[in-house]
């Protein structure tokens, strides 16, 4: 044998044989024994290998076999904070029963870019790869779930050794890893799909209480507060991995990596905002408003830069120092919530005190979410986690915050309802008040001066008539003529007179009153007035004078504008619904719908209105070219209180 060959030969001895030895050792004692169990203490089994490199299967695996993988440490749980490394995971297998078994591993990380699973025999041979992470979607993934799950079937009596790729570089490493049974996997995916779905039900709840009080307050704070809940409920739903099967994970899966920084940042900002605009800064401490409102400005800018990178080529660098810069902001907001609560205590002690207590519970949770995320620490004090149960907390509180905020803003409305139609009412009495002292003063002056001196002069008139036996003919005419004009006028003034002020008013019934005035009209017009005034419950004066005035009003409408042949008018008490009804009609030409539509266009439709207002009535117009019926309904409750301003009480 040449010297070439025997260095050949040993050559083959050194390396090709202790490889060999060592691939057909692949799975030693270390190995995970799978029997009928439900799932399996993977932690103590499996080991790790930081890839600074991107080495590939072939450096992994001789690394393994090498004993250069460091063990996991923790019963379930891998967490290196955010890297921008590749690592890779080992473990075996031992099937111990003499049937064929299947087990589920699930790496359920909610930020793995991409796992790989390589499946070695026990000669070291390479049979199967499968594929996971947020890059790979649907059919695509190993198995179709929330996540990264693969399904390993071993045949009986089978062990096999497995490398996992972990490729979450410019992300979190924190996964946990699982060993189940399939039908124990399912149970629980589908209890945990359960909790989830009632997480997200309440939370719905609360957005769509918040979008009744949007639409009935029309106030911006009630929409950031729904998009405050929905970035805490991507969060939530992310952390699971819930939000990429629901959601994007089959459209969008790159989503995945900005998830956490972009919904902090929105989470985060529109808490800020919920709390400048809950207590009211704007009014009550502008600096401290402009400061808050231009920093959250800069932060939703840096929210969309932070969106932006999804149209970019994937940079693990990039996405690593965006996503610390988004998660130290979103803390910061959180200190921002604190300063502005504890800046509201002294002037809104226990509602400031209550929404202080809600955004601490928020905080604790949030931070100790983001702790565990950059591996500071792996206490979990909060279960399921941190996140989960600050973000309930805090929402439930703050919705029951707004439910207070809204019993008190109602209430305070209808404060404010009542006090502009108190003003309304008060205008209209001042109004109607003033009408009625130059209505009394027009009357007194027209009958003291004017009725006493066309009085005289009638009487002289009457004085010249029965001494005229000597006059002729055309002269006595003439003063038979005066007389008659004379006569006219004070019956004219009469008319006037009542018209403006009815005599007795407080004395008279209303029925009385409305006839009086009505046979007058009669004998001034050509128009053919029916009515019926049914005995009324005792008025206050004030109530009385005005539905006169009202009816004088219809009236006046009728006459002038309505060219109606006949008109009916009708007065009663409704005993049922305790109301004072008018109902007036005609068969004129109608009003206008110009009019209908815009009645201060005209003075009288206004006053009629006024008068209504001020008697806390209703008013309705029906009116077509066929005629015209309005009918005014007065509470009677309202009528028959002690008026303001007279003590008088009639019918």
């Amino acid at each position: 044998m040449s010297f070439k060959r025997f260095l050949i030969l040993c050559t083959y001895l050194i390396l090709f044989i202790p490889c060999k030895l060592l691939g057909e050792q692949a799975v030693d004692t270390n190995a995970i024994k799978i029997n009928d169990a439900p799932d399996y203490p993977i932690g103590e089994h499996i080991s790790f290998w930081r890839d600074e490199g991107n080495g590939g299967i072939d450096v992994a695996f001789q690394k393994f076999q090498k004993g250069d993988f460091s063990p996991l440490g923790h019963p379930t749980l891998f967490n290196k904070g955010y890297t921008e490394s590749i690592w890779w995971f080992a473990f075996q297998i031992k099937n111990e029963i003499d049937s064929k078994n299947t087990v589920i591993f699930s790496p359920a990380g909610a930020a793995i870019r991409e796992g790989t699973l390589y499946t070695f025999d026990e000669k070291g041979v390479l049979l199967d790869t499968a594929y996971s992470g947020f890059i790979h979607a649907g059919q695509s993934r190993d198995m179709h779930s929330r996540l990264n799950s693969y399904e390993l079937i071993l045949p009986a009596g089978a062990g096999y050794t497995y490398l996992f790729k972990l490729d979450s570089r410019g992300l979190n490493t924190y996964v946990p890893f699982y060993l189940d049974e399939p039908n124990s996997y399912w149970e629980y995916e589908i209890s945990r799909t359960a909790f989830f779905g009632t997480v997200t039900g309440v939370l719905m709840m609360a957005v769509f209480f918040a979008l009744f009080l949007w639409g009935y307050f029309n106030e911006k704070i009630y929409i950031i507060f729904v998009g405050y809940i929905l970035s805490c409920l991507a969060l939530i739903l992310e952390e699971d991995g819930f939000l990429f099967l629901w959601i994007y994970g089959d459209k969008i899966g790159r989503f995945s990596s900005i998830i956490i920084p972009f919904f902090s940042l929105m989470m985060s900002g529109m808490l800020v905002i919920f709390i400048i605009r809950f207590f009211n800064l704007k009014d009550e401490n502008r600096k401290l408003f402009t400061n808050s409102y231009h920093y959250i400005k800069a932060v939703f800018v840096f929210g969309i830069l932070v969106f932006s990178t999804l149209f970019f080529d994937w940079n693990p660098k990039l996405n690593l120092l965006l996503t610390g810069m988004g998660l130290t902001v979103s803390f910061t907001n959180m200190l921002l919530v604190i300063l502005i609560t504890l800046s509201q205590v002294r002037t809104k002690k226990e509602i400031a005190y209550y929404i202080l207590l809600a955004n601490l519970m928020l905080i604790f949770g949030f931070s100790n979410y983001i702790l565990n995320l950059t591996a500071v620490t792996d206490w979990h004090p909060l279960k399921p986690n941190g996140l989960i149960v600050g973000s309930i907390f805090n929402v439930v509180l703050l919705t029951i915050g707004i439910i207070h905020r809204y019993y008190f803003m109602k209430k305070e409305k209808e404060v404010m309802d009542r006090q502009f139609v108190e003003q309304e009412r008060n205008i209209a009495r001042s109004i109607i008040e003033a009408q009625e002292r130059e209505r009394q003063r027009i009357a007194k002056d027209l009958h003291d001066d004017l009725g006493g001196l066309l009085a005289l002069i009638k009487l002289k008139v009457d004085s010249l008539l029965l001494e005229a036996t000597a006059l002729q003919n055309e002269s006595k005419t003439g003063l038979a003529e005066t007389h008659k004009l004379l006569e006219m006028a004070c019956h004219d003034l009469r008319f006037i007179s009542h018209e403006l002020m009815p005599m007795e008013a407080a004395e008279k019934r209303l029925k009385t009153m409305v006839s009086e005035v009505l046979d007058l009209v009669k004998i001034q017009n050509k128009i053919s007035i029916t009515y019926n005034i049914e005995d009324l419950p005792y008025l206050p004066l004030d109530t009385k004078i005005n539905l006169f005035r009202i009816i004088k009003e219809l009236l006046n409408n009728i006459i002038k504008h309505a060219e109606a042949k006949e008109a009916d008018i009708q007065l009663f008490f409704d005993e049922m619904d305790e109301t004072v009804t008018l109902m007036v009609s005609d068969d004129g030409k109608g009003i206008s719908k110009e009019i209908l539509e815009n009645p201060n266009q005209g003075i009288g439709l206004r006053n009629l209105q006024k008068r209504v207002d001020y008697l806390r009535g209703n008013l309705h117009f029906d009116s077509n070219i066929n005629g015209t019926t309005v009918i005014v309904t007065i509470p009677f409750q309202s009528i028959t209180q002690k008026n303001e301003y007279t003590d008088n009480y009639s019918r």
